[in-house]
């Protein structure tokens, strides 16, 4: 009988630990869902403070990722950096995280870094337009035509409504002596414009 109350005891114990634990994980998924409303709406110093509230076993990639843009928001692109790669120490294949970092780092004219963290995003995501137009603009910074006209082609293939694609193809083939190449692409460009 004793054996038996302790048992009853044991399971209830157990059920409750289990509630406990659905709730604490409800919450803290209100909580990202809060973090992410309040960043959308502009209120980037309470979306951090939610965030950076949270156990360190519940920051995943995508919440460093949100407090790395809420960083950049702040104009610390140091602590966004930080952010970034916490990110990629809980997601080494976390293509965001790449792609930011290089966006950071061609805002500071960083050619080289960048174009290798856009590569990176590439890699673990091969259908993310945005990475090879970045890429692109990088190499041609790098004055690097010939691989810029080859990632611009590949972005307009993922993504064939961007005007910027086109504009930059041109400038390449422009660049690369190709001026029928260069003149087909803007005339397209100019035709998306009138659109």
């Amino acid at each position: 009988m004793f054996r038996l109350f302790l048992l009853i005891v044991l399971l209830l114990s157990l059920n409750t630990i289990n509630i406990t634990f659905a709730t604490n994980n409800d919450n803290i998924s209100e909580i990202k869902q809060q973090a992410i409303a309040l960043y959308t709406t502009g209120n980037y110093n309470e979306a951090f403070k939610l965030l950076d509230n949270l156990p360190a076993s519940e920051k995943n990639e995508e919440v460093f990722l949100l407090l790395a843009n809420i960083a950049q928001e702040n104009n610390d692109d140091n602590m966004a950096i930080q952010n970034l790669n916490k990110a990629l120490d809980k997601n080494y294949t976390f293509y965001k995280a790449y792609y930011n970092l290089g966006c950071i780092f061609a805002s500071r004219n960083s050619w080289l870094l960048a174009s290798n963290n856009f590569e990176l995003a590439i890699k673990y995501n091969k259908n993310f337009a945005s990475s090879y137009y970045n890429l692109a603009c990088c190499q041609i910074k790098l004055k690097n035509f010939e691989a810029a006209k080859k990632n611009l082609i590949k972005a307009i293939e993922l993504d064939s409504r961007n005007k910027d694609y086109y504009f930059n193809l041109a400038y390449c083939y422009k660049e690369l002596h190709k001026e029928k190449q260069a003149k087909k692409i803007l005339d397209i460009y100019n035709q998306m414009n009138q659109n």
